[in-house]
């Protein structure tokens, strides 16, 4: 029976087949008599994280009844993608109704330093010394020692990688993931005002949260967020069987807000 729900635009940030990753997704929920756009911009050509947003904001409003309040969902790395674009959208006076992120995360400043990702995927010494103070600083802040220490240990790592990868690690990138982590990783999250539904893996936060069931997004979430635990892993937690209990927890909170009756009434 179709659903009086509001059209929900799927932000993705990979070109994915179509029976694949987030349009494999949105087709199982438009089987349960949904709406859903897909939204995919590709990265290349952009200079920043914001420039992207901002494409990817023009073609939801191109899309989109202005009458109609805005439905977002986003998977994996296209919810960093979707919470730079929250912030603009709030800027400009638009604030989404219902905004889901499934097994979205922000790696924390130890996690980057420890993987060489910021090295990886060129980000400036500048933003790197940022994430290294941030480390300092409460709550959870972390002694001067540590730090250092940790500095060295990956100082030393990179000397050892130099023979087989180089400075920049190039054979460790993944072409296709490349350039979304170029635009991701230097870009410094302002926080959104929008409350925002968090679906997460129990496997998640212990292989990325430390056991933070808003795996570090909620930081930036100023206006609230609840945490729906889902099953799976980040990696299948989209697909079936996992995927069927996750349309259902999704469409029943929409309705719970379009009724008034949500989390955050």
């Amino acid at each position: 029976m179709p659903s009086a729900l509001p059209v929900l635009f799927s932000v993705s940030c990979f070109n994915y087949e179509p029976d694949v990753g987030s349009p494999a997704f949105a087709k199982q929920m438009r089987s349960t008599g949904v709406e859903v756009e897909d939204i995919y911009v590709p990265p290349a050509g952009f200079g920043d994280l914001g420039e992207w947003a901002r494409a990817v904001i023009e073609v939801v409003e191109s899309r989109r009844d202005p009458a109609v309040p805005l439905h977002l969902m986003a998977y994996c790395g296209g919810g960093n993608l979707t919470l730079a674009a929250l912030h603009q959208l709030e800027a400009a006076g638009i604030f989404p109704e219902f905004v889901a992120f499934i097994d979205v995360r922000e790696d924390q400043e130890s996690y980057r330093l420890e993987r060489g990702i910021d090295s990886r995927n060129h980000v400036s010494w500048m933003v790197r010394l940022r994430c290294a103070l941030i480390r300092l600083t409460p709550p959870d802040r972390e002694s001067l020692a540590h730090v250092l220490r940790s500095v060295a240990q990956r100082s030393i790592s990179s000397v050892r990688e130099l023979p087989k990868w180089g400075w920049r690690g190039r054979k460790l990138r993944k072409p296709w993931l490349f350039e979304v982590l170029r635009l991701t990783y230097p870009w410094e999250f302002d926080g959104v005002v929008t409350p925002v539904h968090l679906y997460n893996t129990a496997d998640s936060f212990q292989r990325y949260g430390a056991n933070d069931p808003s795996l570090h997004v909620g930081r930036n979430l100023f206006g609230g967020f609840v945490v729906r635990i889902i099953e799976g892993s980040h990696e299948n937690c989209i697909e079936p069987p996992h995927s069927a209990d996750l349309i259902a927890r999704i469409n029943a909170d929409r309705r719970a807000v379009v009724a008034g009756e949500g989390a955050f009434q």
